[in-house]
């Protein structure tokens, strides 16, 4: 394993988004909801810095259909990110794509699955079965909180 500007260029494209929450908060507030527990909230952490450090060491192949795979996952993750640029609204964060719960959740999990395809890294894979666990479950019992009819919303 050693240092690659590609795996670093698309963990940074995963990673980059989340910040604007830094700086562009939500206008709607942020409801008071609670994740799926410690456990699940370490794992996600746990897979964040894995596949975050794994993809930055592990990405040095060229291109291919997997990692063409993880740009068009990447692009629908972003286009989701300006679905909630446009109205600034919590619940975006969470809201649903035609079927796909949670697609905020889902898709920086199978871009970072089909990198480790892409990387051929069982290690990235590893990652992000740890980042899978926690991070879905996590989001969707935000989700769930947020569509039921007595979750808080401060600011609505």
């Amino acid at each position: 394993m050693s240092f690659t500007l590609p795996g670093l260029l698309v963990a940074l494209a995963l990673l980059a988004p989340n910040a604007l929450l830094l700086v562009i908060r939500p206008t709607t507030g942020i409801p008071r909801t609670k994740d799926a527990g410690l456990l699940f909230t370490i794992l996600e952490r746990a897979g964040q810095v894995g596949c975050l450090v794994l993809l930055t060491l592990s990405g040095a192949r060229g291109v291919d259909g997997w990692l063409v795979g993880v740009l068009i996952v990447v692009a629908g993750y972003w286009a989701l990110w300006g679905r909630y640029l446009a109205r600034r609204r919590f619940d975006d964060l969470y809201a649903p794509l035609g079927p796909l719960p949670i697609p905020m959740a889902v898709l920086p999990v199978l871009a970072f699955g089909l990198a480790a395809i892409w990387a051929a890294s069982w290690w990235l894979g590893i990652a992000v079965v740890l980042l899978a666990v926690g991070h879905l479950a996590n989001s969707w019992a935000v989700y769930r909180q947020l569509s039921t009819p007595t979750a808080t919303h401060p600011g609505r």
